[in-house]
């Protein structure tokens, strides 16, 4: 049976894939035996990647809202209708009033169209996508500490790395090709130390397990550094002493609930390693002191007897194709290729090629733009499903002006749409995604997408057209052409040359990747860990403190999971209780006298949840760990704040109590 060699659209790793193609279609898949990511496996969602090509969900028209309803349209008249209506509202009540959301799951060529038309169209930088809260938005302006949200290293520092520490992450959870190489490394005897409130699937290979209080980990590192400090050769870094000279082993135990013993155990594992190996995921970045907790991460540079230049992080994506949205300038202060929109010189090189002027004020982030535009236009982002309070991203869409959403099915956000727009999967399109690792890599047509459906480029490129832009493109390579003459970090990326083996590693500010972790140098920032943690207090009326865990079953929302019939039934098969679930540790469980299985409700300052009890060996005591992705039950309890420094929406560590319903 013929196969046409693919990218995965689920997570970052970027494994490569067979689709199975007959006459009917897209009929299954199988892994690439050589390819050096998915080495001849892939995880279930790779293994269902196909289903969603023949979803009885996918829209296959495009739709305009008449009367209340939403009737299927022609391309012409629907596209004529957005661009109408935008143009209608960005003279009436400005640029600023108009936006875009794009998605980490369109290919690098679509996103850098978004953040074109959303500059040369719409004349605004507002453009960005919800996600982008996992990366620290805080960093982004500060180009020396952009490297900390792109990945140092490829997935071959795992063999190579002497010690691996995972940080708030669980690869077995969201990053197979990544577990499966921690294991490999654990058999080698390589020590895990694993960082972790409720410990993943890969703490049973773990040499060491710290479970801090939730809200403490940024204190944490801080006592990891100074336990480091010294032991080494290279003598004592001052200016990083003095920044951690707060975080003793005694003070640490005492704010992140780790025993003094354990953290200088783990500052000597740290201190002697030579090629150490730092792994991290939204755990970490999803954190009110997520800035800190990563510049205290990059800082173990300063400690570890590392080989010159080894020293690396790996930040797992969630998404396909995070990285390249990233890239593409779907950032409201960033153009493609990380040039900022304040910078005269990028903004005359980006008007030369897109012959219109660069808008100069930076936009709105995603979170911002939900609550001040009055037009938006969603391509493959749904701020309902991805919002922290689904309720209150539901009331701000639904008092938009105008609401455009471009998607493969109809989602939440797209049943609030005044125009729905089909899109195509990555089985009906070309393209190329960015991994985690800044491996760009083909996507490749397999079959036609279904009905009137089209890729978002072309969709892109039509409206482009009607709102004055410069579109006229072929094919996707032709968008490549244009990106590598704009973008100097894609300035080697051809179809050409990605023909050619397992696509090409990218570069990252003219550097060529795996870039170095800037901020593990001398003399460079020194985190500031001596203050308060995020961990709430806990009294009698609210003696457990509630974490929002983004690693538990982190695709339970995610369109292309819930669109597939084999992973919806095993997603059943794997969390049978319908209603969301709350873990707790089995010593909370007998002062409870709750059983797993059994209904609780879970009580804060700020609200109440229903939710089911499981009881887990994993949890510490006088934890509770609810999964993110039971959004509505989880915003009814936890507290909602702003990350430090940046105000993006993080769910914040909640005091809580349990109670026995039945």
């Amino acid at each position: 049976m013929p196969g046409v060699l693919t990218t995965c659209p689920y997570c970052g790793c970027g494994c490569g894939l067979y689709l199975k193609v007959n006459g009917r279609g897209v009929v299954g898949t199988s892994a690439s035996a050589g390819h050096p990511v998915a080495r001849g496996g892939l995880c279930a969602r790779g293994w269902h990647a196909h289903e969603i090509v023949t979803s009885s969900l996918r829209l296959t028209s495009p739709l305009v809202r008449r009367g209340g309803a939403l009737e299927e349209v022609g391309w012409g008249e629907a596209l004529d209708a957005v661009a109408g209506r935008l143009y209608q509202i960005k003279a009436t009540a400005g640029v600023r009033a108009v936006g875009a959301l794009g998605s980490p799951r369109a290919t690098n060529e679509e996103s850098f169209l978004l953040s074109k038309l959303a500059r040369v169209g719409f004349g605004t930088n507002n453009v960005d996508f919800s996600a982008r809260c996992e990366a620290l938005p805080q960093l982004y302006d500060l180009p020396q500490y952009r490297h900390l949200t792109v990945s140092s290293a490829g997935l071959g520092a795992i063999e190579e790395a002497d010690l691996i520490l995972l940080w708030q992450s669980d690869p077995a959870e969201e990053h197979t090709a990544v577990a499966s190489r921690v294991m490999r490394a654990a058999e080698r005897g390589v020590p895990i130390i694993e960082v972790k409130t409720r410990s993943g699937q890969l703490g049973g290979v773990a040499a060491l397990r710290l479970q801090p209080f939730p809200g403490s980990e940024a204190q944490l590192a801080g006592g990891l550094l100074q336990a480091a400090l010294g032991q080494g050769e290279s003598g004592r870094d001052e200016g990083l002493a003095a920044a951690v000279d707060a975080c003793t082993p005694e003070r640490t135990q005492q704010v992140c609930g780790v025993p003094a013993e354990a953290v200088l155990a783990a500052g000597e594992m740290l201190a002697a390693a030579r090629r150490p190996l730092v792994v991290y995921g939204r755990g970490a970045t999803l954190s009110p002191d997520g800035a800190e907790l990563l510049m205290a991460l990059a800082a173990l540079n300063r400690v570890a007897q590392s080989e010159e230049g080894w020293f690396h992080l790996l930040w797992l994506n969630s998404t396909c194709n995070f990285q390249g949205a990233r890239d593409m300038g779907v950032v409201p202060y960033f153009l493609p290729g990380y040039q900022a929109v304040s910078d005269p010189h990028a903004r005359e090189r980006f008007q030369e090629v897109w012959g219109a002027p660069i808008p100069t004020e930076a936009g709105l982030p995603a979170w911002e733009m939900l609550g001040k535009v009055r037009g938006l236009f969603v391509m493959g982002d749904d701020p309902i499903s991805s919002s922290p309070r689904p309720g209150d991203a539901r009331k701000a869409l639904s008092g938009l002006d105008f609401l455009v959403v471009q998607d493969i099915v109809m989602t939440p956000t797209a049943e609030l749409a005044d125009v729905v727009l089909p899109g195509a999967s990555f089985a009906e399109k070309d393209g190329t995604f960015t991994s985690t690792e800044r491996r760009v890599q083909r996507v490749r047509k397999a079959v036609d997408p279904p009905g009137a459906a089209r890729a978002d480029w072309e969709i892109l490129s039509g409206l482009a057209e009607r709102l004055g832009g410069n579109a006229g493109y072929g094919a996707p390579s032709e968008i490549m052409d244009e990106i590598r003459s704009v973008a100097p970090i894609y300035g080697d990326m051809s179809y050409d040359r990605l023909e050619r083996g397992w696509g090409q590693i990218g570069a990252m500010d003219g550097e060529v990747a795996p870039a170095r972790a800037v901020l593990g140098e001398e003399g460079s920032h020194d985190p500031a860990l001596g203050g308060e943690a995020a961990t709430p207090r806990v009294d009698e009326e609210f003696p457990v403190i509630l974490s929002a865990d983004y690693t538990i079953s982190p695709w339970s929302t995610d369109t292309l999971v819930v669109s597939s019939l084999g992973l919806r039934r095993q997603q059943a098969a794997d969390r049978p209780a319908t209603a969301p679930r709350v873990e707790i540790s089995p010593a909370d469980a007998q002062a409870l006298d709750v059983r797993s299985g059994q209904r609780v409700r879970i009580v804060s300052r700020d609200g109440q949840a229903d939710a089911v009890a499981a009881v887990r060996e994993g949890v510490r005591q006088g934890v509770a760990v609810m999964m993110a992705g039971d959004r509505e039950a989880v915003s009814g309890v936890v507290r909602l704040g702003g990350a430090r420094e940046s105000g993006a929406p993080m769910l914040w560590p909640t005091a809580v109590r349990i109670e026995k319903t039945r």
